[in-house]
């Protein structure tokens, strides 16, 4: 059987430069959009790399598990590869364009998890791959950690897990600092998509794309619509919810 061979695009220099310090640097890559045959064993693999206005690079990768719906996450067990550190200090060199900033938390940002000093040592001498494992097997304290790791590609493996309980899911969905991968897959999800009280959460949280809190405005408490309406939130969504109040009379 041939050696998989994955695709990792990024649309611009900025992009794969974030992807490079958030997981390549670290070790890993989940490769978005990417998929395995059913029944595929996870072993040696090629993972392609292409930049726009850059010459695609191919390295050597590991398979380490296939999220379904979002991408294949790999690894590099020695580290980042030769030819990706390359590319990175290459697209450097150019001024970078100053990152968008974060937005101010809101009063719907969930507290962080109380702080232990065990679970924060254990965390940060596990490898990426170890911490997606743990992401997918994890007690409820690893969740909450990991929901809130600065590698974002864990986010959805958190998501995956199957002891995560619904009031979990709402807490996520209130995370600005989620990534857009997990807010994503929160709302197309069969069950939570269509909860009010997680449409409710997603449609106020400053993050999550304005495309998918349009299609979740009509699942979200009118009470709740009326205070978007009257918010100073994005303006697509503002006027959607004051167009749902109108019509509600």
């Amino acid at each position: 059987m041939s050696t998989p061979r994955l695709v990792a695009e990024f649309a611009s220099a900025e992009d794969f430069l974030g992807g490079y310090e958030r997981e390549m640097s670290k070790g890993g890559l989940l490769v978005r959009g990417a998929s395995l045959p059913p029944g595929a064993a996870l072993g040696p693999c090629v993972v392609a790399v292409s930049v726009v206005g850059q010459a695609p690079v191919e390295v050597p990768a590991q398979l380490a598990a296939a999220v379904p719906g979002v991408g294949v996450a790999v690894m590099f067990p020695g580290g980042a590869p030769a030819p990706l550190v390359a590319l990175a200090e290459r697209l450097r060199a150019p001024p970078a364009a100053e990152d968008e900033a974060e937005p101010e938390p809101s009063a719907d940002e969930p507290p962080a998890p109380a702080h232990n000093p065990l679970m924060s040592a254990r965390l940060a001498a596990m490898t990426v791959t170890e911490k997606m494992q743990l992401a997918l097997s994890g007690d409820r304290e690893a969740r909450a950690y990991l929901l809130r790791d600065t590698n974002k590609s864990l986010h959805v493996y958190v998501l995956r897990n199957p002891r995560l309980g619904l009031d979990e899911v709402i807490y996520a969905a209130k995370m600005s600092t989620l990534s857009p991968d997990a807010l994503k897959l929160i709302a197309e999800h069969r069950e939570w998509g269509v909860n009010s009280s997680v449409c409710t959460a997603l449609a106020r949280n400053p993050r999550t794309p304005v495309p998918l809190v349009l299609k979740l405005l009509p699942r979200v408490p009118l009470a709740e619509v009326r205070v978007i309406a009257k918010g100073q939130g994005r303006a697509p969504i503002v006027q959607a919810a004051r167009k749902i109040v109108l019509n509600e009379h």
